[in-house]
């Protein structure tokens, strides 16, 4: 007993909710839980993407650094070979270092030569601020090409090394007296065709190109020559950083990004090593993070986003919540309206302002009082006057039969109304009751005029829709219209729709799928054939025995079946015993009704 108390709870639980307390809980499990932690999820995959792109970011930079400074090395490298084999250089340095010239005019003539130096100069200023060949001559004149490498030069920590190399390239990073600031240097040892020393070829590279880059960085940047040698830095260099500098002395690789701890801190470090022909001769440039600072400016921007969606969040339950308790209010009310329509009490009725789905009912349901008060008021007029009018007996008897609703269909149709406004918010139910509103009209508006044929399809196949959202996929519902068939042609009214209800209630309603309910309207001539097949539950041979008599007979067939009498008799009253409503089943196939009537024009109603 316990266990079916709590599945009926449970079953019970949605049919229970208000309206807007269903639309604020859909909400919050359908879109707020999700949407957190899709925005969690979104946050973490985003800064776990920042910090990458971070780190790609700085190895990039870092990459382009050094590809500038390689791209002078380079220049130096391919100038000082220019110069090495040049003949002609050789031929004055060698007659130099011989003290072959007797006079300075002699030596500076053939130092007209050597202006293809000035090129390079001037080619790669960007990269080479100097070039010059250092003698042993002291009694030569020092100019622009030529300098005597005595004294203090001899001492200088690049000479004795660039002799030692043999006319292979030499870098070094020292002080020159004559730039009055350290530069980074290519020296090589020049020799004549013999092999005897001539000189020594020097070619300093231009500090303002390789510093600027690491100046204009924003993140802390530093260019070391060597293990200690800082060639350029954009911030002040503190203990943290030495002790990074040092650590990344440890590794071989050429280029790496590392996450290095100090203290309490850890910093996101990137480098690149650029080596020249002497492997212990390198440069190093180095990024330098905060770690913490990084992740805290990551997650800050994380923390906004979330903020800003929350405010939106937050926003938007408010709205629903006020919306949907509007809404639920004129629901309430529209309730309260049919309700008082269905008890008859039609001076209680209030208007619902406004236009949207509600008001669009309540003006259908307004307009429905107001035919069934004028229906009411003709039907007691009709009984008042039965007595003294007897020819008008049988018009009397036509309105009442063909006014009376259905009351299986009325409250089915609007149960269905009832439970998907309840349910759900759907565009349909405007379609749904527009249906059941001309139908409705329809029905309690009748009389005896003629209407025309098309009005009666279309209201049938209105009449269709609406059982279509009843039943859904159990019933295939289908109207076929031969293509000579006069639409414009007048009929008695409600000639189709208590056939077709009759084929739902007694024959398709039972069924759980696969049902088919067919109209067929054929014209012979100015003779309309309409027939209403269905695949119900049909009939036993007695009771189709007992209809068809009855209908020959012009009697009632029974309660449940007074629509049929209804339309045979006024067939066969208006127009003769040959036309009227022919009957044919068989008990678990299905039933189909044979209409025949001649179709009137319009001019002759």
């Amino acid at each position: 007993m316990k266990k079916r108390k709590t599945k009926r709870k449970w079953a019970d639980f949605g049919s229970n909710i208000r309206f807007h307390e269903r639309m604020l809980l859909i909400y919050i499990i359908g879109g707020i839980i999700p949407f957190v932690f899709a925005i969690n999820y979104s946050n973490q995959r985003s800064s776990d993407a920042l910090l990458a792109q971070n780190k790609k970011a700085q190895a990039e930079e870092i990459s382009l650094i050094c590809s500038s400074i390689k791209e002078s090395m380079q220049v130096a490298e391919d100038v000082a070979e220019q110069i090495y084999t040049d003949e002609k250089v050789k031929a004055i340095a060698s007659k130099v270092s011989r003290k072959g010239y007797k006079k300075a005019e002699t030596f500076e003539e053939d130092c007209q030569e050597l202006h293809f130096i000035d090129k390079y100069e001037e080619y790669y200023q960007q990269e080479i601020s100097s070039i010059k060949i250092y003698v042993k001559n002291k009694t030569i004149v020092s100019n622009k090409y030529f300098s005597y490498v005595g004294g203090n030069v001899e001492k200088l920590n690049w000479y004795l090394p660039t002799y030692y190399r043999n006319g292979n390239t030499f870098w070094s990073y020292n002080y020159d007296d004559t730039e009055s600031k350290k530069v980074l240097q290519l020296t090589r040892l020049l020799k004549d065709k013999n092999g005897a020393e001539i000189g020594v070829l020097a070619i300093q590279l231009q500090t303002k190109n390789t510093t600027e880059r690491v100046l204009r960085r924003s993140d802390d940047t530093v260019l070391i020559y060597g293990e200690n040698n800082v060639l350029a830095t954009n911030f002040q260099i503190e203990k943290e950083q030495e002790y990074i500098f040092n650590k990344l002395s440890k590794y071989e690789k050429k280029k790496g990004t590392k996450t290095i701890p100090y203290g309490i801190k850890e910093y996101l470090v990137s480098y690149e090593r650029i080596y020249s022909e002497q492997e212990d001769k390198y440069f190093t440039v180095i990024g330098v993070l905060d770690y913490q600072e990084l992740r805290a400016t990551i997650y800050q921007t994380g923390f906004v986003t979330v903020l800003i969606v929350g405010i939106g969040l937050l926003i938007s339950v408010v709205l629903i919540f006020f919306f949907s308790v509007k809404y639920g209010n004129r629901i309430k009310k529209l309730r309260t309206q049919m309700h008082f329509v269905a008890t008859g009490q039609y001076d209680m009725l209030e208007p619902i302002e406004g236009s949207d789905e509600v008001a669009q009912i309540y003006q259908e349901v307004e307009r429905m009082a107001a035919d069934i008060q004028s229906l009411t008021t003709k039907v007691v007029d009709e009984k008042v006057q039965k007595e003294k009018l007897h020819t008008k007996q049988k018009e009397v008897e036509f309105k009442m039969l063909a006014s009376q609703i259905n009351p299986h269909f009325l409250y089915n149709t609007l149960e269905t109304i009832r439970m998907k406004a309840k349910i759900n918010k759907e565009p349909e139910i405007e379609e749904l009751v527009k249906m059941l509103a001309k139908i409705m009209r329809r029905n309690m508006q009748v009389g005896n005029q003629m209407v025309t044929l098309k009005s009666e399809i279309e209201l049938i196949e209105n009449y269709f829709v609406i059982q279509n959202y009843r039943f859904g996929d159990r019933i295939h519902t289908e109207v076929t219209i031969d293509e000579n068939v006069n639409m414009n042609g007048m009929v008695i009214p409600l000639i189709m729709q208590p056939f077709a209800e009759n084929a739902f209630i007694h024959g398709l309603e039972s069924k759980d799928s696969d049902g088919i309910l067919a109209v067929h309207i054929m014209q012979t001539e100015n003779i309309v054939t309409i027939e209403i097949a269905d695949n119900g539950v049909g009939m036993s041979y007695y009771k189709l025995g007992n209809i068809r008599r009855n209908l020959r007979e012009g009697k009632s067939v029974d309660k449940t079946h007074i629509g049929i009498s209804n339309v045979n008799q006024r067939i066969r009253i208006l127009y003769g015993e040959e036309y009227g409503v022919s009957i044919v089943s068989k008990e678990g196939q299905g039933t189909c009704v044979t209409i025949r009537f001649p179709l009137e024009e319009e001019g002759d109603v």
